[in-house]
């Protein structure tokens, strides 16, 4: 059985590897493949509160955990209890084209390079939300809209506020991410951990 969790974060893992291991019929091997350091550790101390030693093996950002089920697995206890409190959940809120308060053309710049590196971070959010001007990064022929789809790939949400596209009049332009409403806007900002303004 292969549990393929990439692109999904803390709890999703653990509770998709939950499922797999109560399915799974005893002596048969798991795979469990996850694409985030955070969930890696915490699905090796799930695992280690079963009695489950997984053979492990990291082939660039991939991590996989193999073991056998051996039908002697408690699954009383609920997996999420296990999401690292040290890397909380947290959404992007980009409420303007540009980074800070002061000169423009440096706030573009800044937002930009804050847009191309966070695929590289090591935790990262749960969803982008953009509103007001903050929706121009998302729109084709924009360097920040391949970052965003970069995002999106590893199942992160993004979401555009579709009044600010109707107000710019660029809502044909948009090139990544979901048109949303402000309800959904609220819902994902009431729903999180930690909200970044960048």
């Amino acid at each position: 059985m292969i549990i393929d969790t990439k692109g999904k974060l803390c709890p999703a893992p653990l509770i998709m590897t939950k499922k797999g291991i109560g399915t799974a019929t005893p002596g048969e091997i798991i795979e469990v493949i996850t694409d985030n350091a955070t969930s890696y550790g915490n699905l090796i101390n799930y695992l280690a509160e079963l009695k489950i030693t997984p053979e492990t093996q990291k082939e660039g950002d991939v991590y996989t955990l193999t073991f056998t089920k051996t039908g002697n697995e408690r699954l009383t206890e609920p997996a999420e209890h296990y999401c690292s409190t040290s890397s909380p959940d947290y959404v992007v809120a980009i409420k303007s084209d540009k980074m800070g308060i002061g000169d423009d053309e440096l706030g573009a710049i800044l937002l930009r390079a804050f847009i191309n590196t966070l695929p590289e971070a090591e935790h990262l959010p749960s969803a982008i939300l953009l509103y007001n001007s903050g929706v121009k990064i998302a729109l084709k022929g924009t360097d920040t809209a391949a970052s965003l789809q970069k995002l999106e790939e590893k199942g992160i949400t993004i979401v555009a506020c579709g009044t600010c596209l109707d107000f710019f009049n660029v809502k044909e332009q948009l090139a990544v991410g979901m048109v949303g409403n402000m309800y959904k806007i609220v819902q994902l900002l009431s729903q999180t951990g930690h909200v970044v303004y960048p």
